[in-house]
């Protein structure tokens, strides 16, 4: 146990929480003083618990808990088993109840974060058949689950991107890259528009110009069809086989 209540002490006194304990202090605090603290840490992993518990009634605030603890998979040790002794301990702010779930949570706060993040998204609302009955209802429960499949595609494809190799500080640094080549290339553009403008009848030979590129393109593109056609007739003398 004390290596249990050193490792929360640790935790807590690092950020974000910055709660300046030790070991004699912690194991002082009263029971609303250690739920509040079992508050914090929860708060942290999901924001909307962050409340006061002296501003709810104490059942409420064990309901809201192990809602959110059942979200997260939390199983109590082997001897907290019995669910009814394990709620009533989260009522009363008992130690050994309060304890484990802390030691619990602060081990993996980042993996926890995820869940309870996904949890928003991913837990599927059952609607009761008889009310799927009604049209409206029934195409409305459809839209949710297909924009909760959407979603499970879209995080898939977020969390392959942020392994992919590719850091945000380098892809801000390409964007730079990209950025200050196209203030070169748009300066280079307007001194050649400059230049152009002071050449005597520069509309008509920017005219010129244009018909001159399209008819080389045109020129190209039929010596293309040329080729192509050359290739078929190529093609068709070698498997037409030996006239009769």
């Amino acid at each position: 146990m004390s290596d249990q209540i050193k490792f929360i002490v640790d935790s807590l006194n690092k950020e974000p929480f910055k709660k300046n304990y030790n070991l004699i202090t912690f194991d002082s605090l009263g029971p609303m003083q250690l739920l509040q603290v079992l508050n914090d840490v929860l708060a942290e992993i999901d924001p909307k618990q962050d409340v006061d518990i002296r501003e709810e009634m104490p059942e409420q605030t064990a309901k809201r808990m192990l809602n959110l603890l059942g979200i997260l998979k939390y199983k109590p040790p082997g001897n907290a088993t019995d669910m009814s002794t394990f709620r009533q301990g989260l009522v009363i702010g008992s130690k050994p109840v309060i304890y484990p779930v802390l030691h619990w949570l602060l081990q993996r706060s980042n993996e926890l974060k995820k869940r309870a993040y996904l949890a928003r998204f991913l837990i599927k609302l059952e609607v009761p058949s008889e009310f799927l009955q009604d049209e409206t209802v029934a195409d409305t429960n459809k839209q949710y689950e297909e924009l909760m499949e959407a979603f499970k595609t879209l995080h898939k494809e977020c969390e392959q991107l942020k392994t992919s190799g590719f850091s945000t500080a380098e892809i801000r640094r390409d964007i730079s890259a990209m950025e200050e080549e196209k203030d070169q290339l748009m300066k280079r553009v307007e001194r050649l528009k400059k230049r152009v403008e002071t050449v005597q009848n520069h509309q008509r030979m920017l005219k010129i110009a244009r018909q001159l590129r399209v008819e080389k393109e045109r020129e190209e593109f039929l010596a293309q069809q040329k080729q192509e056609q050359k290739n078929q007739v190529s093609t068709g003398s070698l498997y037409s086989g030996p006239q009769k």
